[in-house]
């Protein structure tokens, strides 16, 4: 019986190690992986936090105070000061630009200034450590007075800011392991092989795994927000059409890659790690749970146009922006042209077998 286990387990391990696929997808993916999160992570590197702070009557004073008083901070953050009014620093809040915004206050009428005043949802927490570390360093003002005003109202919030991002990683999620897992799935199990006396076309069957996926992604993507409204009270405050559309574009889009993705692989190894490598690098940059405006410009430059972030940031400004169809339509044109162009090279390279 021992020499039956061995034999099995050693054949197993040969056909494991015959595919070079499996072999980088479960073994070299992983590695590269973990190498990347552990450098990013783990090794001491400026952080950039943007921090708005509201100038009024061009009294620019407050700008160099702050930048004087942190010139000197050796700790792994960089604050770079924004001069902006009232109405673009709640804009720029909303849209994750700045982690905080703030200005100088006097309690009293011609008593000179004595303290700052910082506006932020103390849930986020990437707000709320800026301004931890902000204060310590603010801390050696003559008798501060520090206040903080709890930003609680709708758009204001860091459940505002998640849910759209929530919404769109869905969306993307639903595609490549609803449609790209599927289709693969249906190759190792030798079902595409089927369908070639048939006389389908590959165009029509591809396509109706996009209608399929998209009616099911609907139904998740009406049940959030629902969930979010009755539960977090998260309204939409822009066009209703507008995020219509921006889910069929969305779907399309991705819909697209899972189709490119699914091409080729014909094991369930491969295909795990074929949609990690699409899905986990825009999942962690593209700004659904933090705001990816503190990673460096050039970093930003690049993310802002990955097609995850292309959507949740449309959809977030159709929640709490009020954004209209036209505002949105030139990301809707962007995502579905990036279904279009994905979903021809996969349809161009696809393989039935």
């Amino acid at each position: 019986m021992l020499n039956t286990v061995y034999q099995l387990v050693t054949a197993q391990f040969k056909e494991f190690y015959r595919n070079p696929g499996i072999l980088f997808w479960a073994l070299g993916f992983p590695l590269i992986i973990a190498t990347i999160l552990g450098f990013a992570f783990t090794k001491k590197q400026e952080v950039n936090r943007n921090v708005g702070v509201v100038i009024s009557n061009s009294d620019t004073t407050i700008l160099t105070a702050l930048k004087d008083k942190v010139s000197d901070n050796d700790s792994s953050s960089k604050f770079t000061f924004i001069p902006m009014s009232l109405e673009e620093a709640k804009l720029a809040m909303k849209r994750g630009k700045i982690s905080l915004y703030m200005e100088k206050y006097s309690q009293v009428k011609k008593i000179p200034y004595k303290g700052y005043r910082y506006y932020f949802d103390s849930n986020n927490s990437e707000s709320y450590l800026t301004y931890l570390l902000l204060d310590r360093l603010l801390i050696g003002v003559k008798n501060p007075t520090n206040q903080v005003i709890q930003l609680s109202s709708k758009g204001d919030r860091y459940i505002d800011f998640l849910i759209p991002g929530l919404l769109a990683l869905g969306i993307m999620n639903s595609c490549l392991w609803g449609t790209a897992w599927s289709l693969m799935d249906m190759r190792s199990k030798k079902l595409l092989r089927r369908l070639i006396s048939t006389p389908l076309r590959k165009s029509v069957f591809l396509f109706s795994h996009f209608l399929s996926r998209s009616v099911l992604s609907g139904i998740e993507y009406v049940l959030l927000i629902l969930f979010a409204y009755f539960v977090f009270n998260v309204e939409v405050q822009g066009s209703l059409l507008s995020l219509f559309v921006l889910f069929v574009c969305g779907n399309f889009a991705f819909s697209g890659i899972a189709i490119f993705a699914s091409a080729r692989a014909s094991n369930s190894q491969i295909a795990n790690g074929v949609i990690n490598a699409i899905s986990f690098p825009m999942m962690l940059l593209s700004g659904i749970f933090f705001s990816y405006h503190n990673f460096p410009n050039w970093a930003t430059s690049i993310i802002q146009y990955f097609p995850l972030t292309l959507l949740a940031d449309s959809i977030r400004s159709t929640f709490i922006e009020g954004a209209n169809l036209y505002s949105t339509l030139g990301s809707s044109l962007i995502l579905a042209s990036i279904g279009a162009v994905f979903f021809g090279i996969g349809l161009k390279i696809y393989k039935w077998d």
